[in-house]
């Protein structure tokens, strides 16, 4: 089974995917981290030297790579789901998870995170992304809702449970 979370940024893919992916007994990809090994700089400064068009042709050829995973848990970015090619074929080959964080809690999360978070600009306008991208991740195959004093693993848990493959 191919795993796909989805969501803003902070939401707790990449924390909670480690852990599903033990769970479930599987690989775990964090999408960002390939692209930023393939291209060897962080995605802030592919996005500074390249422009998000580059880097989001790098990552629809990151995530089709992971085809050929029969199982794995990836944590997307958080602008990956939004992109409808990418969408496709996420639905095509797996399973979407909308990890579905309250904004206050988000920006929560969130400070001092901006120089790693190449289009979080300030708060008003990530609250405009956030706004804009939802709709989006609404189209995931499952919505989960962590409560904030939730940690990664019991997240990973109630996951885990929705899919129907705890072990």
């Amino acid at each position: 089974m191919r795993v796909f979370l989805v969501g803003f940024m902070g939401s707790g893919k990449t924390s909670s995917g480690r852990v599903l992916a033990r769970l479930l007994r599987t690989l775990f990809w964090d999408l960002d981290a390939r692209i930023e090994a393939v291209a060897r700089m962080s995605v802030a400064d592919i996005f500074r030297d390249h422009g998000e068009a580059a880097f989001r042709a790098i990552e629809t050829h990151q995530l089709a790579g992971l085809a050929r995973q029969e199982s794995a848990v990836v944590a997307t970015g958080g602008g990956t789901f939004v992109q409808p090619a990418n969408r496709d074929f996420i639905r095509g080959c797996g399973r979407s998870v909308f990890l579905d964080v309250p904004w206050e809690e988000l920006l929560r999360r969130l400070p001092g995170k901006q120089g790693d978070r190449p289009l979080f600009g300030s708060p008003e306008q990530a609250l405009e992304l956030w706004r804009a991208r939802r709709p989006h991740y609404c189209q995931a195959d499952y919505r989960v809702e962590p409560r904030p004093d939730e940690d990664a693993e019991a997240v990973a848990h109630r996951i885990a449970l929705l899919l129907g493959g705890a072990r």
